[in-house]
């Protein structure tokens, strides 16, 4: 039986973000590779988490980390909603939010990530969370107001 991808590309897993989980090919894009990257913490990958962040902005405790948070965490789905260049073909940009329950409460990652490409790689580097009206339309697709969603 088949199983849908985590990312919510609405492919099946084996012919979506697997490939990449099992290292059997790299991510062609920052969008993918965030994708990949969250299949990857549905999936409680941390070495594919770990192999994917930019090893100048990688924490020491990374590994420790991830794995700490895996069993608190049950993550609901991802909306991306936006893709863009950076300032050359080695950088780029992914805007996205993360819905997550931890501990019977609902929560969501907003962050617009940075990705460079190294040696024909894409990394995730770092993020930041966008900054949104409270009467701008939520970027996770709800129809709702942003105040009355994710804000």
């Amino acid at each position: 039986m088949s199983q849908l991808c985590p990312c919510g590309s609405g492919q099946e897993y084996s012919l979506c973000c697997q490939p990449y989980l099992r290292a059997d090919q790299l991510a062609p894009t920052p969008s993918q590779l965030m994708r990949s990257r969250y299949s990857a913490y549905v999936m409680q990958d941390a070495d594919y988490l770990v192999a994917t962040w930019y090893p100048q902005t990688r924490s020491p405790a990374l590994t420790t980390d991830l794995l700490g948070s895996f069993g608190n965490t049950h993550w609901l789905g991802l909306t991306v909603y936006e893709a863009a260049a950076g300032e050359n073909e080695n950088e780029g940009y992914v805007s996205f939010v993360a819905r997550f329950e931890e501990q019977g409460k609902e929560s969501a990652i907003i962050e617009r990530s940075r990705f460079l490409k190294e040696n024909g790689r894409w990394y995730y580097v770092d993020g930041t969370r966008p900054q949104f009206g409270r009467n701008a339309p939520c970027p996770c697709g709800s129809g709702k107001k942003y105040k009355k969603c994710c804000g």
